[in-house]
């Protein structure tokens, strides 16, 4: 059994940070890629990611194998609100053997299951029968050597891949941290059976990871009994002590008999003989006593010299061990000695006190006269003692301190490993991005190429149609011209023209034209005539010309304009000059984009702006503006003007160029735009994939977005979600600088008196993200409300009579209409695109004075005064309780006043300061050897 705990992982209880945010990368890069419809997550342990997906709408089915893990995930699914918990069902089940209809899932998720199952490929053949034709499948695994008890298998890249193949397409498959993750598909018709199989190489390295496991654990398991033997040798030195105290006593009474024997041996011979024997058997034991302590001397120095040898070899500390081991053999027997003397020194003593008795009288005086000898020798025994302590303690703790300092190197030696691991990884990412940026781009143009190669023919074949049409024209009119020539010339043309003369007398002869053919460039070989009108006689005159359509500003024109913009750019009191690369529309007072907003506060620190705008024809005239620092260049010219704005000498001003979009246009200039000493930013200020999507982006390509998050120097986001994109989508660090308050933006003339039956919101009314359904049906519910929407491409749809269509109000009529609103809303529908979305207009709502609802926004969850939601019935319920709430007026100012445009262009000052002052990073160090 696994007994995993990823609910309490993603939330962070029990778990260091490091670990939380690890689980979350992994299931937030497994949500972002999770197709929606009917989803079936396999292994899904406590429900956590199953709860993820039935929150954005979708319909689960969590299987697991763990009865106590389906327990725990239905406990959650029931404390959520009921339409959630009605998108979520858990059931417990083997995934060998999936107890669904065929195609019956639209997508799948087997995370980190595969490493845990008997048989992998079983696994993998159910979830290619239960899906739908086409279905996805998201599958992470380990990467490489993680000893767990339940996992059965290891994986590396091209054994993933082989398990994975025969029935499964891969679309991508990339590196998480110290997991693999794949996003396959089904294939129609499969390759063949799932095996999983190592390659030889990856079968070595798993050896080489198993070895250094297993050195590690040994490391581990000597320190362990490295610091046993320290407490058994504590213990047995305690024990010697106590015993060596014990035998001191006797050592005295012996010490005793020796000094009296002469005073016994006067006093009777037949008492003196027996006292000399006696005294002979105690010496005899005494030496032995001797011996005993030599050789725990000798001991004690075999013990110093194996200590020698465990700090010179780690690889010798097996046989120290043993060495160690016979120390304290040698130490236990020579204490069984001690005991055995012991026992026969107390009854030689016993022995000894009867016959003492009798001449106790006698052995005062040589008792005293000996006592200061006694003294002197039991002070000496002490010393020798506590010397021989102290060097066994410092024997002692030099081995701990050396297992110690082995077990350090061996760790600082493991870490030096990850880190290089680490940081190859991260090269080889980096790399990769590269790699497939460069491919999109030649996968790219070489379809244009074949486009072109196949149209050719057809090319060629309507020019020669066209030329022959051509000389048959040109023939027809030199035959009518033959014709006109010869009827002015006959008799009757003269008459006829005398006749009208004289019926309308003072009238011009009507101008009359002659054809003439000239020879035209042609191809060689084919000759080519141009046919030419022009009047018979230069004197008649013209008919009054019509008047002439708009013609579009010639490109010299901008070019002459760009030259003077570099000249007063380069007098500038600014420290930066800025490309702003924008998709939107020109700078304008009525517009408030996020690159219009940064352009203003850049322009108000006198920084020259070079801001690319969008427009729908050519023949547009060229957008004014008052501030000279300002040139405004339409995305058709930008492509012709470029080379010379990145190659002009702007004085030594720090140089930033923005690219609002991933346009082709930033796929082709970034890399240049650095050699040429740009600090490039990508501001990702919408997820362009999803606009895509929904018919808004048609511009947008996948690979151009990869490409330009992959080699900018910085990369922003305006929201958190969207930042996590990125990073996945680059491989790198991503910021979040939101979008911000302008504080020019007006605010009513009087205060607010707010209508307590009065909602508002002012903003873009396309129903491609505005949810009219939810303002209809919140409309309905509270009929006594009045709903008021100021904006602009609203549907044609049938509204309840409490809905009020405002249209396309400016910014001024704005503020004086919200002051009597009691609530704004913003409600756009949930799904991908809002998660990216980081909406002006709360802050514009903020700085009005009103409380906010909004549908379901991550970034806005933490602002002051706004509500979130995460469904249409929580938004709707919410109405009411934010009709009658204020907003803590001093605290949403705090807040807005750290969230300013003027905020959001420091931080990008500081990050270009830091791009110049460390240098860039991978392939794009390149750039500066320049």
């Amino acid at each position: 059994m696994n007994h995993d705990r990823v609910h309490c992982a993603y939330n962070g209880i029990d778990v260091d940070p490091e670990t939380q945010a690890l689980t979350r990368n992994r299931l937030h890069w497994l949500l972002d890629h999770l197709p929606s419809g009917r989803i079936l997550d396999l292994g899904c342990s406590q429900g956590t990611l199953s709860i993820l997906a039935a929150r954005r709408g979708d319909r689960v089915t969590g299987v697991d194998v763990e009865e106590e893990a389906i327990g725990f995930a239905a406990g959650l699914a029931a404390e959520l609100p009921s339409d959630v918990a009605a998108r979520l069902a858990f059931v417990r089940g083997d995934g060998g053997r999936l107890a669904f209809a065929d195609g019956c899932f639209d997508a799948a998720v087997a995370g980190e299951l595969l490493e845990h199952v008997a048989d992998p490929g079983a696994v993998l053949a159910e979830l290619h029968r239960v899906l739908a034709p086409g279905g996805t499948l998201l599958v992470s695994v380990p990467h490489g050597l993680m000893p767990h008890h339940d996992h059965r298998r290891t994986f590396y890249r091209a054994g993933f891949r082989r398990l994975i193949e025969p029935l499964f397409e891969i679309r991508e498959l990339t590196a998480l941290d110290r997991h693999l993750a794949a996003v396959v598909v089904r294939r129609e018709t499969p390759l063949g059976d799932p095996v999983f199989l190592l390659s030889q190489e990856e079968s070595d390295f798993l050896e080489r990871e198993e070895r250094l496991e297993q050195q590690l654990q040994s490391v581990r398991e000597k320190l362990t009994r490295a610091n046993r033997l320290y407490r058994d040798v504590t213990e047995a030195n305690a024990e010697l002590k106590t015993q060596l105290g014990e035998s001191r006593a006797g050592q005295h009474v012996l010490d005793q008999l020796s000094a009296l024997q002469d005073t016994v041996g006067r006093l009777s011979t037949s008492i003196a003989d027996g006292a000399v024997t006696e005294r002979n058997n105690v010496q005899d034991r005494l030496g032995a006593l001797t011996e005993d302590r030599d050789r725990l001397r000798a001991d004690l120095r075999a013990a110093e010299i194996e200590i020698g040898l465990l700090r010179e070899s780690a690889g010798a500390a097996e046989a120290e061990r043993s060495r160690l081991l016979e120390s304290v053999h040698g130490l236990t027997a020579g204490l069984e000695t001690i005991r055995e003397t012991a026992d026969a020194v107390t009854a030689q003593r016993d022995e000894l006190r009867a016959l003492l008795r009798d001449r106790a009288e006698e052995l005062r005086a040589a008792e005293a006269a000996h006592g200061a000898a006694l003294s002197a020798a039991e002070a000496a025994h002490v010393e020798v003692l506590s010397s021989t302590e102290a060097a066994h303690v410092e024997v002692l703790n030099a081995t701990e301190a050396a297992h110690a300092e082995t077990l350090r190197g061996l760790r600082d030696r493991i870490a030096e490993l990850g880190a290089e691991l680490r940081t190859q990884t991260a090269a080889l990412d980096r790399l990769r991005t590269v790699y497939n940026g460069e491919r999109h781009r030649h996968a790219l143009t070489q379809q244009r190429l074949d486009k072109l190669v196949a149209a050719e023919p057809k090319l060629r074949q309507e020019n020669e149609r066209l030329r022959d049409k051509l000389e048959t024209v040109t023939g027809r009119l030199a035959d009518y011209r033959d014709q006109v020539a010869r009827i002015r010339a006959s008799r009757a043309w003269r008459m006829l023209s005398v006749y009208r003369q004289l019926r309308r007398p003072g009238r011009a002869e009507p101008v009359q034209q002659r054809l003439e053919i000239r020879p035209a460039a042609s191809s060689p070989g084919r000759p080519a005539r141009a046919i030419v009108l022009r009047p018979s006689s230069p004197s008649t005159p013209a008919p009054t010309p019509q008047p002439a359509p708009a013609a579009p500003v010639p490109l010299e024109e901008f070019r002459i304009g760009l030259h003077e913009w570099i000249e007063r750019a380069r007098a500038a009191e600014g420290e930066e000059v800025v490309l702003m690369f924008s998709g939107t529309t020109f700078v304008q007072e009525a517009r408030g984009n996020r690159p219009i907003r940064l352009t203003r506060v850049y322009l108000g620190r006198d920084c020259p702006v070079f801001f690319n705008y969008y427009r729908w024809r050519d023949t547009d005239p060229r957008p004014s503006h008052p501030d000279p620092l300002l040139f405004q260049s339409p995305i058709d010219i930008t492509p012709q003007l470029l080379d010379e704005v990145l190659g002009a000498d702007f004085g030594g001003k720090r140089k930033l160029l923005f690219a609002s979009f991933p346009h082709e246009t930033m796929v082709r200039t970034l890399t240049h735009a650095a050699a040429l000493g740009w600090v490039t930013i990508y501001d990702a200020r919408d997820d362009w994939e999803e606009f895509a999507k929904i018919g808004m982006a048609k511009w947008y390509h996948p690979g151009y977005e990869r490409y330009v998050v992959a080699h900018a120097d910085a990369v922003t986001a305006v929201s958190a979600p969207l930042a996590r994109k990125m990073e996945l989508l680059g491989g790198r660090k991503v910021s979040v600088n939101a979008n911000a308050l302008d504080p020019a933006f007006p605010a009513p003339a009087a205060p607010r008196s707010p209508d307590a039956t009065r909602i508002g919101y002012f903003g873009h009314l396309t129903d491609k993200w505005f949810d009219w359904d939810l303002v209809i049906r919140a409309a309905k519910t509270y009929p006594h409300y009045t709903f008021e929407l100021a904006g602009h491409q609203n549907p044609d749809l049938r509204l309840p009579e409490n809905v009020r269509l405002l249209g396309l109000l400016g910014h001024r009529e704005l503020a004086e209409l919200s002051a009597g609103w009691a609530l704004a809303l913003i409600p756009f529908k949930n799904g991908a695109l809002a998660d990216a979305v980081d909406p002006i207009k709360v802050y514009e709502y903020l700085h009005l004075g009103l409380p906010v609802l909004t549908t379901y926004f991550p970034q806005c969850a933490d602002y002051p005064g706004v509500r979130v939601t995460e469904s249409a019935a929580e938004f709707v319920a919410a109405i009411p309780e934010l009709m009658d709430a204020s907003l803590d007026v001093d605290e949403v100012r705090s807040w807005l006043a750290y969230n300013t445009w003027e905020c959001r262009v420091d931080a990008y000052s500081e990050m270009a300061e830091q791009v110049v002052r460390k240098g860039r990073e991978g392939l794009l160090t390149l750039l500066e050897c320049r």
